[in-house]
């Protein structure tokens, strides 16, 4: 299904040859609008740009009406490569009681790469793109230096979310304030890659800083997440939504708002991208989130939960490997003996796709940290899902400075990366999508999840515990049975942050779970074993 089509104007690697990546290697370059930066040497070599191919859109979902905003203070008037200082957060309305909106400073060690920066203009997309002098670079000996960024942090009782406006507007942080954990992964170096799909490759710049990014208007990682983007935040009795901004006249441009309730451990993300420019253009849009549910590095005995029999290889290393080559659909998760769901047997990177826009969501569980993660796409509302890891013997830790590793979850409305899965936008026409995003604690695992209810199913020798984690405050009734023999009737009340046990026979299969609230409204009906 196509990703919703909105009538109208909007207001406002493959790296190096060696080195395995997400990236796929295309000519074709875009940068949305900003001045030229730095240096520009003149023995930087720039590759040619080819336009793209593409396919057109499926025809357009009915028109929906465009929110209203109230409008603060951008972070700066324009999109700008160089730092400065920044205006406060301003919002009209009053914030919902038990929240805060607060805009503080985060200091991160940052390579010097700016001033290396050259401006080429893509003229499909009528935006500047932004090459890595990289021989000049390197010449210097480059060092990472303290540089202080300007942070938004949203706080409910039970989430803590953290901005980085000047880098790519990246939702940068995401605490469990229960626990006090940390979903996303966590550089300890902005650092430029040769991760990306420039040429040459070595003019890439992509930085791997972790957190959530917005990647278009091609395919991997986009050209947005190194620049900075404006903001406005707007609120109501119920929730605070920070709106980041990267938009331009006559061209393709993106806003993002991510929502925080006031009630809800669980967080909104929706991305819209509008072809403000007088020609149809082929858009690649995602957002790709780098997570580590740990501290520094993500585990070895992660787990990937991937609710699909089937997914299509977009990159696969070679070591020790019998994954098929790209393109290739395997079934999911056991491929020649591997279960691809368990990290610890994954012998090399690996970046695949699930091809189904009804997929009710994807997710990952450190059990190390008992830390997790699920991505819930609104139904049937965008295609695009992808999973990227490095493997956990991968040898290039060239993206950091201290062997960290991390993992990418992806969203988007394209199929895939390839050209033929390019959307096109007409002029004055929006593509979006809505997804939630729900970080896990003390679950235990993660075996099922809805927008109202994770739960994890552990079984021993016909002995089982069921834990449920619930997203807002919710009281109901959860029964358990055995085809048509009840096995468990019992009310439940539940606090978002503190998990709900119950011991439960497994013998019996397939074994059918269902949690209601108090009015009747069904939140989770899932069977173990069908």
């Amino acid at each position: 299904m196509a990703a919703l089509l909105i009538s109208g104007c909007n207001p406002q690697p493959e790296a190096a040859a060696n080195l395995p990546s997400t990236q796929t290697p295309v000519a074709n370059t875009a940068l949305a609008a900003a001045p030229t930066v730095g240096q520009t040497p003149a023995s930087a070599t720039l590759a040619p740009m080819p336009s793209p191919t593409f396919t057109p859109l499926p025809s357009p979902a009915q028109p929906a009406a465009e929110p209203t905003a109230t409008p603060t203070r951008p972070v700066f008037a324009a999109a700008e490569m160089e730092s400065e200082s920044i205006e406060a957060v301003a919002t009209e309305s009053p914030l919902p009681p038990g929240m805060a909106l607060t805009e503080t400073s985060l200091t991160l060690p940052t390579y010097p790469f700016r001033d290396f920066l050259i401006e080429q203009i893509d003229p499909r997309y009528s935006m500047p793109v932004f090459y890595l002098d990289r021989p000049a670079y390197e010449a210097i000996g480059p060092a990472p230096t303290p540089v202080e960024y300007q942070a938004i942090v949203l706080e409910n009782p039970y989430l803590a979310l953290t901005f980085l406006p000047e880098l790519g507007g990246r939702l940068y942080s995401a605490v469990v304030k229960s626990s006090g954990q940390e979903i996303f992964y966590h550089n300890p170096v902005v650092k430029p890659t040769r991760y990306g799909i420039l040429q040459p490759a070595e003019a890439n710049w992509w930085l791997a800083t972790g957190g959530m990014e917005w990647a278009y208007p091609v395919q991997e990682h986009g050209y947005r997440f190194g620049v900075p983007w404006t903001y406005q935040v707007t609120s109501t009795v119920e929730s605070i939504t920070l709106t980041l901004s990267d938009t331009g006249p006559d061209r393709v441009g993106v806003e993002v708002a991510v929502t925080l309730p006031a009630d809800s451990a669980s967080f909104s993300v929706a991305p819209t991208l509008t072809n403000q420019g007088a020609e149809a253009v082929p858009v690649q849009f995602w957002l790709n989130a780098a997570l580590a549910l740990a501290p520094e590095t993500m585990s070895r005995n992660t787990r990937f939960v991937v609710p699909a029999n089937q997914v299509q290889i977009h990159s696969r290393g070679a070591s020790g490997w019998q994954v098929p080559d790209s393109r290739a659909e395997i079934t999911w998760p056991l491929i020649e003996g591997v279960d691809l769901s368990d990290y610890s047997q994954w012998t090399d990177y690996l970046g695949f796709f699930v091809p189904q826009d009804d997929l009710p969501f994807m997710g990952a569980y450190n059990p190390d940290t008992d830390l997790g993660v699920v991505r819930l796409p609104q139904p049937g509302s965008v295609p695009g899902h992808k999973l990227f890891a490095f493997g956990k013997d991968f040898w290039d830790k060239s993206y950091t400075d201290n062997n960290s590793q991390y993992f990418e979850l992806w969203g988007g409305v394209n199929w895939g990366f390839w050209p033929e899965d390019d959307v096109s936008v007409a002029p004055g026409q929006s593509v979006g999508w809505q997804e939630q995003w729900w970080p896990l604690a003390q679950l235990g695992g993660l075996t099922w999840a809805t927008p109202h209810v994770a739960i994890a199913v552990s079984a021993n020798e016909g002995l089982g515990q069921l834990t449920a984690l619930f997203a807002r405050p919710t009281s109901g009734q959860l029964t358990v049975r055995a085809e048509d023999t009840p096995l468990l009737s019992e009310p439940f009340v539940a606090e978002p942050g503190s998990p709900l046990r119950w011991s439960i026979s497994t013998e019996s299969r397939p074994l059918h779970l269902q949690f209601k609230d108090d009015g009747g409204v069904i939140l989770l009906d899932h069977c173990l074993g069908c």
